[in-house]
């Protein structure tokens, strides 16, 4: 078997895994979620092959806490007020406008002692 037909191989595997797991959550969820719908079947049974059985259960993965999915906590844990975020701002203009009067001031000055030393 060539190496490139064992790595699709083992891709197909990895994915027919992914979805699997996928089926199962959706699952997981329709059930959670009550909508009074019946609960998608689980898949059929794959095929098994010799790359399956070097695959970890999908047991073996933990699941995230459910605020660490929570869309609303990560912006809110991220977010910043929009007064503090006006004074960074400023704060870092005025950092980068002393920067450049330094550099202006330090070029200025090797300009001069440049020019003063050649006459």
């Amino acid at each position: 078997m060539s190496e490139r037909l064992a790595e699709l191989q083992r891709q197909r595997a990895l994915l027919q895994e992914h979805l699997a797991w996928l089926d199962r959550e959706l699952a997981a969820e329709a059930g959670r979620v009550g909508s009074g719908r019946q609960a998608a079947p689980p898949p059929a049974s794959l095929p098994e092959n010799a790359f399956s059985a070097a695959l970890p259960p999908a047991s073996a993965f933990p699941t995230p806490p459910p605020a660490a999915t929570d869309p609303d906590a990560i912006l809110a844990q991220y977010s910043a007020e929009p007064e503090a975020l006006k004074a960074d701002v400023r704060k870092g203009c005025f950092i980068y406008l002393a920067f450049a009067f330094v550099v202006l001031g330090l070029g200025v000055t090797a300009l001069y002692f440049y020019t003063r030393g050649r006459h």
